[in-house]
C-alpha cells in the first residue's frame, strides 16, 4: 500500500487582469501563498516572478482553472479593491522610483513611476532593467500598479537627461515632454 502525503499550502485568490497580444483584458483570479505563521504573505509580483512557466488562473463564477503561459504576458494589473501590499512589497528594502514612459511591444504606452528595488545606491534604471531578464517589474501610475514583463518592453523613456545638450538643431532649452498621465 502506497501512502501519499500532500503538502498543503494555504492560498487566497486575488483578482487580476492579464494583458498579452492574445489576451486583452483577460480577468481572473490568481492564487497567492499564505504564510502559515502569519509573518508575511506572497505578493502578485512575487507570484509572477516565480520560476514556473505557467500561472494558474481561476476564471468565471465557477472558478475554472486556466494555465496561462507567463512568457507571453505583457503586463498584469490588479483588480478593483486589491490593496497595494498584495501587489508588491514596498518599504521592506531600499528602493527608488523614476518617472518613465514605457512602450510595450503590443503598442501600449504607460506613464508612471518605475519602482526599482536597489542592489546598490548608484544603480541606474538601465542596470535594473538589464537584470530583469523575463521577470516582471512594477510601474506605478495614478490609477493602478502595472506589473510589466521586461521581455515585453520595447522602449523606456526617462524624465532625465544626460548632461549638457548635444550641439545641433533643437538643442537649446532641451525639455522632456510627456503625454497626459494615464495608464
Amino acid at each position: 500500500m502506497t501512502v501519499s502525503i500532500d503538502h498543503f499550502v494555504p492560498k487566497r485568490r486575488v483578482p487580476v487582469v492579464l494583458w498579452s497580444d492574445e489576451l486583452k483584458g483577460f480577468q481572473g483570479q490568481i492564487f497567492l501563498d499564505l504564510d502559515g505563521a502569519g509573518h508575511r504573505h506572497q505578493t502578485v509580483l512575487e507570484r509572477l516572478n516565480e520560476s514556473s512557466r505557467f500561472l494558474p488562473v481561476a476564471v468565471g463564477e465557477a472558478g475554472q482553472i486556466h494555465l496561462v503561459n507567463k512568457g507571453k504576458l505583457t503586463r498584469v494589473t490588479p483588480g478593483p479593491n486589491v490593496i497595494s501590499t498584495d501587489v508588491l512589497s514596498r518599504g521592506f528594502g531600499p528602493a527608488r522610483e523614476e518617472l518613465a514612459e514605457v512602450r510595450l511591444v503590443d503598442g501600449t504606452v504607460l506613464h508612471g513611476r518605475l519602482w526599482m528595488p536597489l542592489q546598490r545606491d548608484s544603480q541606474r534604471v538601465s542596470d535594473f532593467l538589464n537584470m530583469q531578464g523575463g521577470s516582471f517589474f512594477a510601474l506605478l501610475t495614478p490609477t493602478t500598479i502595472h506589473l510589466v514583463s521586461a521581455s515585453a518592453v520595447l522602449l523606456v523613456k526617462l524624465a532625465v537627461c544626460a548632461g549638457a545638450p548635444l550641439a545641433g538643431a533643437g538643442s537649446e532649452g532641451a525639455t522632456v515632454e510627456w503625454g497626459p498621465p494615464g495608464d
